[in-house]
């Protein structure tokens, strides 16, 4: 049955939306289907954009990273914690728990997984590595080094998880860390991760993301989106450093199948996809819309149900709210991107 737009504008009221809601939960508790996996089917509930979980007022979400269990880590501003989120329980309501608080930092930014279960993730000016259970478990957090004064911001895996990359946003360079002895040395330096103003601040080089042999990175103040052919060993420059797109404001982001990114826009509140070839267009979100509100981060799904789900996570209505009159705290978006890829 081939169904029309104007078949479904009785979808478009509020009583008929949670009528349907109420099925697809019922649905999901006979059939033990995800609820999730339900709702961001029905792509005219949600405009394919769906909320995960929002933290309380005043929490801004930096990073995330999606585990093969299919639950999220996530990591914030405003406190130095890490927290893990189950998007997939039988309620239909996701449920979320801190695992760590890092005494010793101000603040968290990236985070990696180096092998299964094992992530590095940045704490202020240091890098630290962390194991979890199945079950919600985790192991006391290992110190591996400190670096000097700057921000360290977006980090990804090189060399089988024996070392990582990590970008250094006030200093525009690209830092090689060994996860086994603790030193590290800067192996990229180009005016495309240089500085530049933004919001009063002097900041460059910000995402960073390894797909095949390309290390990908983003400049936020500059917005630029670039490439740079490496090896993935030594993380060690193989080619040019490569302008994908410019006019494109992105903190973080992920790429997907054939090497399209999925950009998380900052204040402009949306998620941008990046084809290889520069071309760009909007995916979700919009200027004056909350839903993606100072977008900073995105990972596709990993589990066995999710892999067609983009998550988004966003700093929240904390700092620059939508016209000034609503705030409310950051929160984790599922954008169903099979249509995108």
């Amino acid at each position: 049955m081939n169904l029309k737009a104007e078949d479904l504008q009785w979808l478009q009221t509020p009583s008929a939306r949670l009528e349907a809601e109420l099925c697809i939960k019922a649905i999901s508790k006979m059939f033990k289907i995800p609820t999730l996996i339900l709702l961001l089917a029905c792509h005219t509930l949600s405009a394919d954009l769906r909320e995960i979980y929002r933290f309380p007022n005043g929490t801004w979400i930096e990073n995330i990273a999606a585990r093969t269990n299919g639950n999220l880590l996530v990591t914030l501003i405003n406190k130095p914690e890490l927290w893990q989120i189950n998007p997939w329980t039988r309620s239909g309501h996701a449920s979320a728990h801190l695992v760590h608080h890092f005494d010793e930092a101000k603040q968290m930014n990236g985070i990696a997984e180096l092998e299964q279960d094992t992530y590095a993730i940045i704490a202020s000016d240091s890098v630290w590595t962390i194991s979890l259970g199945q079950n919600g478990g985790a192991s006391i957090p290992e110190h591996i080094a400190t670096f000097p004064s700057g921000l360290l911001n977006g980090m990804a895996t090189l060399d089988g998880g024996r070392a990582v990359v990590l970008s250094d946003s006030e200093r525009g360079l690209i830092y090689r860390l060994d996860m086994q002895t603790g030193e590290y040395t800067v192996i990229h330096q180009d005016k495309t991760m240089a500085p530049a103003d933004y919001l009063g601040l002097q900041l460059g080089i910000n995402g960073l993301r390894v797909a095949r042999d390309y290390l990908y990175y983003s400049n936020t103040a500059k917005r630029l989106f670039c490439r740079v052919r490496i090896d993935l060993r030594t993380g060690q420059a193989k080619g040019p450093y490569e302008v994908i797109s410019g006019g494109v404001l992105s903190d973080d982001f992920a790429v997907g199948p054939g090497d399209v990114g999925f950009l998380a826009g900052a204040m402009d509140n949306v998620v941008t996809k990046v084809w290889p070839d520069g071309y760009h267009e909007i995916a979700a979100g919009s200027k004056n819309s909350t839903l993606l509100m100072t977008a900073t981060s995105a990972a596709f799904g990993r589990g066995k149900s999710d892999r067609g789900v983009l998550y988004v996570t966003t700093g929240g209505e904390t700092e620059l709210p939508v016209n000034s009159t609503v705030t409310r705290g950051g929160k984790v978006m599922a954008l169903a991107v099979d249509s995108y890829v």
